[in-house]
């Protein structure tokens, strides 16, 4: 299937995706950055809001990002003061992440910058044409997820292949 820009140019649907993508993530930068936060750190706070006192790597499988990133992300959010990781009593080389006031008080105007990124893109579409985007995207995003799952777990596995054998 082709589509084609205003332009005129063609693209593919997945060109068009990832297009689209960048420019919504622009405009979610734009929003969160007026209340002071990074777009990784919106999802964050979400995450925390709901599962306080997991551990960062739990934060980073959660939300798909590198430990590395989770690590750098929380030392922002802990100087910021939005966060604050302590050491598990069962286990002190785990560290657990808990929202702060702070950070409970920001969080409302976070979900203020999606919500007003959700009625941004909904005044470009009607809105039956908003609930086939949003389920055709769950989708895709299923599809990939899994794709990428297997991915993991099979690079994960390079070197083992025989050890469960037996």
């Amino acid at each position: 299937m082709e589509f084609y820009d205003d332009d005129g140019a063609q693209r593919s649907a997945g060109q068009l995706l990832l297009q689209v993508s960048r420019l919504v993530g622009e405009r979610l930068r734009v929003r969160l950055d007026a209340v002071g936060l990074h777009p990784a750190q919106g999802p964050a706070l979400f995450f925390l809001g709901h599962h306080e006192g997991v551990t960062q790597g739990e934060v980073a499988r959660r939300l798909r990002l590198t430990a590395a990133s989770v690590s750098a992300m929380l030392q922002r959010m802990e100087r910021d003061g939005w966060v604050e990781r302590r050491a598990d009593p069962a286990d002190q080389r785990l560290s657990r992440v808990y929202l702060t006031a702070k950070a409970r008080g920001l969080r409302a105007e976070a979900e203020d910058c999606f919500r007003g990124l959700e009625e941004e893109i909904g005044t470009c579409l009607e809105p039956a044409d908003v609930e086939t985007l949003a389920r055709l995207l769950r989708v895709v995003r299923a599809r990939l997820l899994r794709a990428s799952d297997c991915r993991c777990s099979t690079l994960r596995n390079v070197g083992t292949e025989g050890e469960d054998a037996a």
